[in-house]
């Protein structure tokens, strides 16, 4: 039985190890507008897919997988059900691309704060992760305030 729990741990060890995730940031709150996102890169070392299947913090009321389509000439986020990473290769959640988005804040996000982010994969594998706030200003590119705002 010993030999049985030792190999369950080190299958879920070796997992931990395939998948890293590196630049992890949430965008300071705007006032008076409940939402905000998180982006990161994502590599799986495995030889298998994974997904992101969803997303879970304490500082917002609804976390959802979101990504960007080209709609009538118009880029528009949307939620989506996962977020693949294909075998030996990385995925990069960004301003613009995919993203998690942070609905119903609980409290504004200040520069210098810290959120907890949990993520869920395929495999039924989860992932806890420490999230920094940066200046939204810092971290825009593509995305607008009223993009952010209309995600309430």
């Amino acid at each position: 039985m010993k030999k049985f729990v030792l190999s369950i741990v080190s299958i879920a060890a070796v997992f931990g190890a395939d998948v890293e995730i590196d630049g992890a940031y949430a965008r300071a709150s705007i006032p008076n507008v409940p939402s905000s996102a998180a982006f990161f890169v994502i590599k799986n070392n495995s030889d298998k897919d994974i997904a992101i299947t969803s997303a879970n913090s304490d500082i917002a009321e609804k976390n959802e997988l979101h990504t960007h389509i080209k709609e009538n000439k118009m880029m528009k986020m949307m939620k989506i059900e996962k977020l693949v990473v294909p075998a030996k290769s990385s995925l990069e959640l960004k301003s613009g691309s995919d993203h998690i988005m942070l609905m119903g804040l609980k409290k504004e996000l200040k520069v210098g704060d810290e959120i907890n982010l949990e993520l869920s994969f395929s495999d039924g594998d989860k992932k806890s992760i420490k999230v920094p706030v940066k200046d939204l200003a810092s971290t825009m590119h593509k995305c607008s305030t009223n993009a952010l705002a209309n995600h309430n």
